[in-house]
């Protein structure tokens, strides 16, 4: 009686093991794909590293992995130099969304390597000039915003363990909002955007 109750609980374990490993196999390429995303780093947070030693501003980074091709991310820029008219004029903060689309990628989900992106970019920024009057003139700091949307390119490194570099630089062109404001100066009509980030995926 013993050796039968072994035999059947060896067949009905045999027959759970045989079946899971079916339904295993039946999966779709697309529910693998899903789980493997399900299970992957989707998160992203780094730091501009050349603005930071060149004491121009604080830069980080966050960016949400959406797939093996694609992300979304946004970048803030908080001014921490004292101008003291070094420049025409100084960008005290920004924020640009962003959305890149990655080329090149040959693992599911793995959102590196060279990728094109779209941004649109608001910063505000000071500019300085100098008013005569009968005291003999003085020096005004006014502050502006203004709006951009532009293209970029550039290039990721992630590593098995999360850490990552990115490279990359862009241009925008502005609307000219801050031209209606005031006279004093010409404001370029293009902005920049770039530079190095060290970060993490997790």
């Amino acid at each position: 009686m013993k050796k039968l109750l072994l035999i059947i609980t060896i067949f009905f374990i045999s027959t759970n093991c045989f079946a899971q490993e079916g339904q295993n196999d039946d999966q779709t390429d697309s529910q693998k794909r899903l789980d493997k995303f399900n299970e992957a780093k989707k998160h992203e947070v780094s730091l501009d590293v050349v603005a930071a030693i060149a004491g121009l501003g604080i830069n980080p980074r966050y960016e949400y992995v959406l797939g093996r091709y694609s992300g979304v991310g946004v970048d803030l820029n908080i001014g921490i130099l004292d101008n003291e008219d070094k420049f025409d004029y100084y960008e005290t903060f920004s924020i640009t969304p962003y959305y890149r689309q990655y080329f090149f990628s040959k693992e599911d989900y793995g959102a590196k390597g060279f990728y094109g992106e779209g941004f649109v970019k608001v910063f505000s920024f000071e500019d300085g000039y100098f008013i005569s009057d009968f005291n003999g003139g003085r020096n005004v700091t006014e502050s502006y915003t203004e709006a951009a949307i532009g293209v970029g390119i550039g290039w990721k490194w992630v590593s098995d363990s999360g850490f990552l570099i990115d490279v990359g630089f862009g241009i925008g062109r502005n609307f000219g909002i801050a031209d209606d404001r005031n006279e004093t100066f010409d404001l370029p009509e293009v902005t920049g955007r770039g530079g190095v980030n060290f970060g993490w995926r997790f």
